[in-house]
């Protein structure tokens, strides 16, 4: 989520909710479960204690952790002229908007670099609406603002409150932290002190503000009250791996970015097509996932009707580890979105490949405060195709 250009960035690297009434509660985690065997006494409280199992305890943290949504950039006439705009329909992607695949000006200083319309320079006390056919937007002031289209509805609220709906992904998310994600049979509920519930159709998780809570998954089903005793059966390693990674309860949501209105720099020289490096590879890989190898499929019959033009990929990273390897995975990172598009059917003299790194973020990913930001981080792993006008 980088403020750029009108820049909104709804993501969250733990998808939230603010509505926790109504969530419905987990059964009574201080009972055994039915079908579980106990250990004598009824509680599986290993003797000694054991030492939790790491990788499991990596692989639960990750499970609880719901990826990022896509950041957005708001589009508007700010961000997109008409050359741009008709790139997007041809690719079937509203102007501005990042889900995936984002559509902006490309813009030019008068050494010639160029760079997308939404990494200007910010505008502050500015509010601006917009309003066509299709879309609706209005941003105030504050950075509070509301996004919508017939299938999208984003609202971005007051202190890092906010709400996301796509008619399948449903967030909210409080000011506290707390929040509530549906996606497919992904449900989880955070409230601020930590307690909450979480389901994907294998795994489910609940903790109580008393300190009693419950795991199960297709081999182990456990439960503890709020004295600690332990229900149920388990791999004594796996066992104390869960209570460890439940002890100070569910993470609560990160805070939605406010929105930033940007004045853009240099003139109109081209359009960027810009690809969500988080859909297109695996954290620290350079090996294009199935779902990124459709978009950049679709990016390929698009430049091939425009007769396959002279066209600069540019990777980027955020700040996550040495500069060196980053400079190198943006490298790898570009070649490899290169030879898909060639193997698609473009004439590889056409395009040319650039690794930037970490050197051009469109939003710090540490605030001022030295708080880590995943909204910024997503936003900054990007590939961009550069097309000069």
């Amino acid at each position: 989520m980088r403020r750029r250009a009108f820049a909104a960035v709804l993501a969250a690297s733990l998808a939230t909710s603010a509505c926790t009434a109504g969530a419905t509660e987990p059964a009574d985690p201080t009972s055994p479960p039915s079908s579980a065997a106990t250990a004598p006494g009824g509680t599986a409280t290993p003797s000694a204690s054991p030492t939790p199992d790491a990788s499991f305890a990596r692989e639960l943290r990750r499970t609880l952790t719901v990826p990022p949504l896509p950041a957005f950039t708001i589009p508007t006439q700010l961000v997109s002229g008409a050359g741009s705009q008709r790139i997007s329909g041809d690719l079937d992607v509203p102007p501005g908007l990042y889900q995936g695949i984002a559509v902006l000006d490309a813009r030019c200083t008068d050494a010639g670099e160029a760079t997308a319309a939404d990494a200007g320079a910010p505008v502050t006390r500015a509010s601006q609406h917009f309003e066509d056919e299709t879309v609706r937007i209005t941003v105030a002031a504050d950075g509070t603002g509301v996004y919508d289209t017939a299938d999208l509805h984003v609202a971005v609220l007051a202190d890092g409150a906010g709400v996301y709906d796509d008619g399948t992904t449903r967030l909210s998310v409080a000011a506290d932290g707390s929040g509530t994600y549906e996606s497919g049979e992904l449900r989880l509920t955070v409230r601020a002190d930590g307690s909450g519930s979480y389901s994907d159709g294998e795994t489910r998780v609940w903790v109580d503000a008393d300190g009693a809570g419950g795991y199960e998954d297709d081999v182990m089903r456990l439960s503890w009250n709020s004295s600690g005793e332990v229900f149920g059966d388990g791999e004594p390693e796996r066992v104390a791996a869960v209570r460890d990674v439940l002890a100070d309860g569910l993470p609560r949501f990160p805070p939605v970015p406010a929105v930033e209105l940007v004045e853009p720099t240099g003139t109109v020289c081209g359009t960027v097509i810009r690809l969500d490096a988080n859909v297109l590879f695996d954290i620290d890989s350079a090996e294009v996932r199935p779902e990124g190898r459709a978009f950049l499929e679709r990016v390929a019959t698009l430049l091939s009707a425009l007769g396959s033009p002279r066209a600069q990929i540019n990777g980027h990273t955020d700040t996550v580890g040495s500069e060196a390897h980053n400079l190198d995975l943006s490298e790898r990172r570009a070649a490899v979105v290169r030879d898909v598009l060639v193997a698609s059917g473009l004439r590889a003299d056409s395009l040319e490949t650039r690794g930037l790194g970490e050197t051009q973020p469109l939003r710090a990913d540490v605030g001022p405060d030295g708080a880590e930001d995943p909204a910024a981080r997503q936003l900054n792993r990007r590939v961009e195709i550069v097309l000069p006008e």
